[in-house]
Formats: C-alpha cells, structure tokens, sequence
C-alpha cells in the first residue's frame, strides 16, 4: 500500500496565501467630498481650492489626500428651484468635488478635514466631520457634505503698510464675496443691500473712525474715503455681514508721515 507523500509548506507561503486572500476581500470604495457656502454655491476652484485630507479615525493616519476642484454649480438647483430631499445638488457636470477611492475589507471609521478656500486669506477654514466607509458602497452624488458659512473679504486699498502723506485723502477698498466667490452687486442674487460692510480706523489702539462703505461699481468691491490729517501708524479693519448671518473681516494699514518725509522714503528728494 502506498502512503501518500506529505506536503510541506512554509510558514512564509502560507501567509503569503493568506494574504492575497484578504486583498481578495478587499474592495474599491469611494468616497465624495464637496463643500457648499451657506447661503450660495459649491467651493472649489474659483476660490482657490479646498484641501482635502481623509484619516483612519482610530490612528489618524492618512489615508487619502486631494483638493476639491470645479465650478460652483447649478444657480437654479441651489438658489431658485424648490427641492425635495431626494435632489441631487451636484448634479452640473463639473461641479467642485474630491473623489478618493478606498481598499477596504471591513468597515472603515473615516475622519475628513477640509481646509480652505485657498485663497481665503483670513476667511479660511478648517473643519471637519466622521463617517463610516462600508466595503462596495459608495459615498457619491453629493457625498459627505460641508457647510461653511463666513464672508470673504480681501483689502485691496491700502494694501498692507502702505506710506501716505499726511493730510491725504484716501480710499479704503475691499472685495467681498460668499465663501463661493459668488458675485455681490445690485440685482443679484447677493444683493449689495443685503451686506453691510464698514471700515473701522484705528490709531495706537484708539478708534478714530467707522465709515460705511458702499458699492464702488464693479463687481463685489465696496469703499469708503478719509482724510488721514496727522501723522501715525493706522490700523484698517474692514467688517462685513450679510442678512443670511454670513461674516468676515479683513485687516490692513497706512502708515502716514509727513509730505516731506514721505517724498524722501520714495527717494525722491
């Protein structure tokens, strides 16, 4: 009688075998991330991009990282139409969204962080929220939505430490928008008299002004004029808020000095 022939296997093969079997489990999941500004549009790459970073919620490692990108989306859908709780929001072709696709065999808890616009400047934020991710079911359409509320308000005059000659009157201007970047001007949906924006003028820490600003004719820029009389270092801090509790404020200054003075900073005496 013939005994049968014993196999031997490794220790490194069978794991080896055991490992292709939980890759075999794994599957493909992805996961959609899109931020919205309150009261308007989709964020993304007209405001400069939103980072994205996704975590394993437990050791915090990364998983997946990207920046949302594409347009803001469908005014009708978002602003105008009435919607049910079944309506997909994102629905225009190119609308602002990160995609990470995820290997995964069991359920996955998901940490993500947003950080952004971008080009925000002051008005960036940083948030973030946590999810399950279930192997073979998608988080699409929409995805895992934010929310960020706030005004993006960016002095373009004085630019930061801008030299004045004292006795000079001087515009104050800034550019406002939603977090979307989103147009303000008469007529529009962001109405111009739906925001209050005003300049606070501060002097060694001493208030000596708060001017209205209006709107300056172009679109999403407000200003306001003044007369700087003394010499001084002034602190510019412009204030915005719209009717839907959306706020924001940037902060820049002039330094003023004397006519005389300023002429030989310039190198023109």
């Amino acid at each position: 009688m013939l005994k049968p022939k014993k196999i031997s296997v490794s220790v490194f093969t069978l794991l080896a075998v055991l490992s292709l079997a939980a890759v075999s489990l794994a599957r493909p999941t992805s996961l959609t991330v899109r931020v919205r500004a309150h009261d308007a549009k989709f964020v993304g790459t007209g405001v400069g991009d939103v980072q994205v970073t996704v975590r394993d919620f437990y050791s915090r490692a990364i998983l997946a990282q990207g920046m949302i990108t594409g347009g803001t989306g469908d005014t009708g859908v978002l602003m105008k139409k009435p919607r049910g709780r079944d309506t997909v929001l994102s629905g225009k072709k190119g609308t602002a969204g990160f995609t990470a696709t995820l290997d995964i065999d069991a359920p996955k808890k998901l940490l993500v962080e947003i950080d952004g616009p971008m080009s925000a400047g002051a008005a960036m934020h940083h948030d973030s929220k946590t999810t399950w991710l279930i192997p073979g079911r998608d988080i699409g359409g929409d995805g895992l939505l934010f929310e960020i509320y706030g005004l993006i308000v960016r002095n373009y005059q004085p630019v930061q430490h801008q030299f004045l000659a004292a006795g000079s009157t001087a515009t104050i201007g800034a550019h406002v928008s939603p977090m979307c970047g989103c147009p303000v001007r008469p007529g529009l949906l962001w109405d111009t008299k739906d925001f209050k924006v005003t300049a606070v003028i501060s002097k060694n820490g001493r208030q000596v002004a708060e001017l209205p600003m209006k709107y300056a004719g172009r679109i999403s820029d407000f200003e306001a004029t003044y007369t700087f009389a003394e010499p001084g270092t002034y602190k510019v801090t412009v204030v915005a808020s719209d009717n839907m509790n959306n706020q924001g404020t940037d902060v820049t200054s002039y330094v003023v000095v004397p006519a005389g003075k300023l002429a030989k900073i310039a190198g023109k005496k």
